[in-house]
């Protein structure tokens, strides 16, 4: 539930707002709702790697890869024609630690303002 919570959010916002909006809302959402840091972490993860891999796809798959191919060029990929996997990979990855890490620290953020004082 978490999870899919996380990635309608972050579609929805990344329409209007910044690509790091990942983070408050990963952030936010594990705040509320994790049951432990390792769930908050895979959930966040989860959430924006499948998200980030899925839109990466859908942009890339109808132009035939050429800007993933150009951009594993400048990161000096070995020069085969599946380099673009590799960028697509590391794109999702990039954006699943972000909102792993957000979702970690979320989770610990709700033990600083305890309900019951």
């Amino acid at each position: 539930m978490l999870t899919r919570l996380i990635s309608l959010s972050c579609l929805i916002l990344q329409f209007f707002l910044p690509w790091w909006i990942i983070g408050p809302v990963a952030f936010l959402f594990a705040a509320w709702m994790a049951k432990s840091p390792s769930h908050a972490f895979k959930t966040g993860f989860n959430a924006v790697f499948i998200l980030w891999l899925i839109i990466a796809l859908i942009k890339t798959l109808p132009n035939d890869n050429i800007l993933a191919n150009r951009v594993g060029q400048m990161l000096m990929l070995p020069d085969w024609s599946l380099n673009w996997i590799i960028v697509i990979l590391l794109t999702a990855v990039a954006g699943g630690l972000v909102a792993g890490i957000a979702g970690f620290a979320g989770y610990f953020w709700r033990f600083i303002f305890p309900k019951n004082r």
